[in-house]
């Protein structure tokens, strides 16, 4: 299993922003941004087609994930602004910005609120605005509720292991390291409580409108995805010339394994 010891940088605000980073330390940057909930473990993903083609990837977790600090009033806009201090931390003058499942709006947001410092943008199993709840469903009307149900998740992960949450994702066969991954990203992401989740949940289930930059934008998503079906989403891109939808003919975690080397690429 890949592990990246985790680093941070304190934000304007004061707040503790934490990452990781995989593949080659001297490479083109790439920063992706993981589900929800989850943590900057899942770039462990992609470390080795990132090592490969001489990709840095840098993973942060979002506000209330990991050892990243709560932000009560967070949005996709904070979070833009969350990702720019650390471009700038890094020394970076560009980036290629990636997201997975509830990551793919944030990534999106951040390419579209910072232009000028990101280089390409794609996004893999991501949902689109949902008007009925979404896959939250009633539950994102009490947050208590939502949270007692992410801690109730977390103990079963603990209890039943990593498969226990890849089943959760995917109906494929997963290998053995993938599966630590997963489980390990999991299990972080929620280890600070279920603050970042909730939140984000709650966004997620709302009307909100998809953020998206001036450039192309490649979305990738599999044709049997039942976390973030993808007949909203042919419906959302539809009429929008600059993304690329890809369908791919796997489901929502097996997505994201089978086109990493592609979303590693957007920095070529």
């Amino acid at each position: 299993m890949v592990v990246s010891e985790p680093e941070s940088i304190s934000l304007p605000d004061g707040r503790t922003l934490a990452f990781a980073t995989y593949g080659d330390p001297d490479g083109k940057p790439l920063l992706f941004h993981h589900g929800t909930p989850g943590s900057s473990h899942l770039g462990a993903l992609l470390s080795d087609p990132a090592r490969t083609r001489g990709v840095r990837v840098i993973a942060p977790s979002r506000p209330g994930y990991g050892q990243s600090d709560p932000n009560p009033d967070g949005t996709f806009e904070t979070w833009a602004a969350d990702c720019r201090a650390l471009i700038d931390a890094l020394g970076l003058e560009s980036v290629a910005v990636a997201g997975f499942s509830g990551g793919g709006p944030y990534a999106l947001a951040v390419a579209a609120r910072h232009a000028d410092r990101v280089s390409d943008v794609g996004v893999v199993g991501a949902p689109v605005p949902a008007h009925d709840g979404g896959p939250f469903g009633p539950l994102v009307r009490w947050p208590r509720l939502l949270g007692l149900a992410f801690r109730v998740g977390l103990l079963v992960a603990r209890f039943r292991g990593d498969r226990a949450v890849v089943e959760q994702l995917t109906a494929r066969s997963i290998d053995d390291e993938t599966a630590r991954i997963v489980g390990r990203d999991f299990r972080v992401g929620l280890s600070a409580g279920p603050s970042g989740a909730v939140r984000e949940s709650r966004t997620l289930a709302t009307a909100w409108s998809p953020s998206l930059p001036d450039g192309g934008v490649t979305v990738w998503h599999g044709v049997d995805d039942e976390n973030a079906p993808i007949d909203p989403v042919r419906t959302a891109y539809e009429d929008q010339s600059a993304v690329t939808l890809n369908e791919v003919d796997d489901d929502h975690l097996g997505t994201l394994c089978s086109v990493r080397d592609d979303v590693v690429g957007l920095v070529d």
